[in-house]
């Protein structure tokens, strides 16, 4: 009975993670497909439609959104109409959150924004990795924090989300791992993959 549970947890390392990766693809594949299907139904007709355009369509669009906000002349013009996007009631609480957390893993520009550390909770005697998010606070008004502080982003193991601490910048230390390792350690409470399972 033990050899067939642990031939069954060996299998479910593999399959589970396997299958959530397929699943999140064919969801995202296939709203990438709806979003533009309908229209290119009408505009090419139904015998002339392919499955796929649609995600092909889906792909160029981002594309293109992506080269007119680099142009400098576009590039204004689309920040103009985010702004006014942005002042919409609802709309702003919605959408400048996901900005900032796309901004936060997407921006290869921003170096504060890749710092790995280790913050060091002293009265509790333990350590979180996270990752620096802002180290200055001059742009928000009324908020006096000094310049020895800085925000760190802890997420969370296993959960969607984490949350964010003000700390002295001498109760951090910095680790050099990518971005990408530390929030693997983290989300997945630094458990060590069992290698031998595939």
């Amino acid at each position: 009975m033990g050899l067939i549970n642990r031939l069954f947890f060996k299998g479910l390392i593999v399959v589970v993670p396997v299958t959530l990766t397929i699943y999140v693809l064919v969801i995202v594949s296939t709203q990438a497909e709806n979003l533009f299907s309908g229209f290119l139904k009408k505009l090419i007709g139904p015998d002339l439609y392919i499955p796929g355009l649609g995600i092909a369509l889906t792909f160029i669009s981002i594309l293109t959104v992506g080269v007119l906000v680099s142009n400098f002349i576009t590039g204004k013009a689309v920040k103009f109409l985010v702004r006014q996007f942005e002042t919409l009631p609802l709309i702003k609480a919605i959408y400048s959150p996901l900005k900032d957390l796309m901004s936060l893993f997407g921006s290869s520009s921003s170096s504060e924004m890749k710092k790995v550390v280790l913050v060091n909770f002293e009265n509790l005697n333990m350590k979180a990795i996270g990752l620096v998010t802002r180290e200055e606070f001059d742009d928000i008004e009324g908020l006096q924090l000094g310049e020895d502080n800085i925000t760190v982003y802890i997420p969370m193991s296993y959960m969607l989300g984490g949350f964010t601490v003000i700390v002295p910048r001498k109760n951090v230390e910095p680790v050099n791992i990518p971005v990408e390792k530390a929030l693997k350690l983290a989300i997945t409470g630094w458990i060590k993959a069992d290698k031998d399972a595939l």
